[in-house]
């Protein structure tokens, strides 16, 4: 029997993000689309998606849900403004999935973020480097996108490694690249998946 593949993105809404709105919400929809035809071509593969969307607050625009349930991002739904808790993000999304988590399931977390962490309250750098420390213990996938600038602040604060890490530009070619590195790492837990429920 196939295990489930939860999918978490945590998606910066700060202030900073209002040039690359169209950009976020056309990225994050194609995204959505292509990872749903691979449900579609996999029918026994289940894949469950959680939303995480922040600025200086948490909100959960979905959490645990069918990847081929989910509707388009509308303008209205993604609104950028005030600062960047980061931190708060990460730390609750992963609590989050690991309410949901069973043994044998797979975990891919995607993080963007186009600044620095400066607004959480609840997490400190310490908890997130132990979080994700944790995370890599059960085989969690995690890809961490931002800015070549940025990535040696989170590296050497959270502990993100060069192979979860990727560099990207701030622009529509930037987030072709996210998303083909997101698509790729599900395709590839849905393959690992089936040869699994094999036996193979």
């Amino acid at each position: 029997m196939e295990t489930t593949i939860h999918y978490a993105f945590i998606l910066d809404q700060s202030g900073s993000m209002t040039p690359l709105k169209h950009e976020v919400i056309s990225g994050f929809n194609e995204q959505v689309e292509a990872i749903a035809k691979l449900k579609k071509e996999n029918p026994d593969s289940e894949i469950k998606f959680t939303l995480c969307v922040f600025n200086d607050t948490i909100e959960f625009r979905c959490i645990n849900k069918s990847i081929d349930k989910l509707k388009p991002l509308k303008s209205h739904q993604y609104e950028p403004n005030s600062s960047t808790a980061l931190y708060d993000a990460l730390g609750t999304t992963i609590k989050k999935v690991n309410e949901q988590f069973m043994p044998n399931d797979k975990v891919f977390i995607a993080i963007f973020t186009d600044g620095l962490e400066n607004a959480s309250t609840d997490f400190s750098s310490t908890d997130i480097r132990r979080l994700l420390a944790q995370a890599e213990e059960k085989k969690w996938e995690i890809r961490f996108f931002c800015q070549k600038e940025d990535s040696l602040f989170y590296k050497s604060h959270l502990g993100i490694s060069d192979n979860q890490m990727m560099n990207i530009s701030l622009n529509e070619a930037g987030f072709r690249v996210m998303e083909s590195e997101i698509c790729w790492c599900i395709n590839e837990m849905v393959k690992t998946n089936k040869k699994s429920a094999k036996g193979t």
